[in-house]
């Protein structure tokens, strides 16, 4: 089979692809030999035409083609923990779309979890609280022009120079904003659990453990800025701070509700970001895994 084959049949059954999306979270694609961005982008525009600028993410990327870019470039041999994509951001994706232009020698899969799962995995404490004080979200971004540090830069996170473009994106978005002497700091307040708003259910939805400052993502990548606040950390909504013994639960039922799978060149990943978190597992050899986002 053709990448036009896939092509025509996801313009021709998104209502299909939703229903399997909303039963299991995410879809795989096999077999109908993808090679190139372009091909990947056609087959992502053709089940969502309005595909999104990663603008506001944390993570490092390079974009390769027109709302196509690279999956997250940490070093092959760390874990990135299973999460929503965004879920810390003034937006988040509702769908997003990978695909496997080179499959790693060994390791490398895209590892993932159905929300609704981990939130039974929990026990009724730790998820009551994320409930009902939900996750806030705090960033140090350096600015591009001043001395190297931890993470990207302000004009790389927002993908423009412009602060008042930085301060309107905020605005729109519920996001405070403070500028210091070496960047930018910000807030956020988001949800711990949502509710899918077509199904009706109620699924985790966050990345706390990743952001938090004493957890295993912050601790390796966040050194420093300056003299007084960690790169990233999470808190509770309120601003209490999230227990370590909460975020080990979190993690545990990460691990229960995993799932793991080889990638194989050309294959298409379509997951419903409200539904299904995602992560990558370590790996060695060449891997090349493109993004978009919806």
């Amino acid at each position: 089979m053709t990448p036009a084959v896939l092509v025509d049949w996801a313009a021709g059954n998104k209502a299909q692809l939703d229903r399997w999306l909303h039963q299991a979270g995410g879809v795989l694609f096999r077999g109908f030999g993808l090679k190139t961005a372009e091909d990947f982008r056609d087959v992502a525009e053709a089940i969502r035409p309005e595909l999104k600028a990663y603008v506001g993410g944390d993570s490092p990327r390079s974009r390769v083609a027109d709302g196509v870019y690279t999956s997250t470039e940490f070093p092959p041999h760390l874990e990135i923990g299973l999460h929503n994509e965004l879920s810390y951001s003034t937006w988040w994706p509702e769908r997003l779309f990978f695909f496997c232009r080179v499959p790693a020698a060994t390791g490398g899969e895209t590892h993932i979890a159905d929300g609704r799962r981990v939130l039974a995995e929990l026990n009724q404490t730790v998820r009551q609280r994320f409930a009902d004080k939900g996750v806030l979200y705090i960033q140090n971004l350096r600015d591009s022009k001043g001395p190297p540090g931890p993470g990207k830069s302000w004009q790389e996170t927002f993908e423009t120079d412009d602060p008042q473009a930085v301060e309107a994106h905020a605005r729109k978005g519920g996001m405070k904003l403070e500028w210091t002497e070496s960047g930018l700091r910000t807030s956020i307040r988001r949800l711990g659990v949502i509710e899918h708003p077509e199904t009706g259910e109620m699924a985790w939805f966050n990345q706390a453990d990743l952001w938090h400052a004493s957890m295993g993502g912050a601790e390796i990548w966040d050194t420093k800025a300056g003299d007084q606040y960690p790169h990233h950390h999470s808190c509770y909504g309120d601003g209490s701070e999230i227990p370590i013994a909460d975020l080990d639960a979190v993690r545990a039922a990460y691990r229960a509700s995993e799932i793991v799978y080889p990638w194989k060149t050309g294959d298409v990943l379509v997951l419903d970001n409200r539904l299904a978190m995602h992560g990558r597992k370590p790996f060695e050899g060449k891997r090349s895994i493109l993004v978009t986002m919806a």
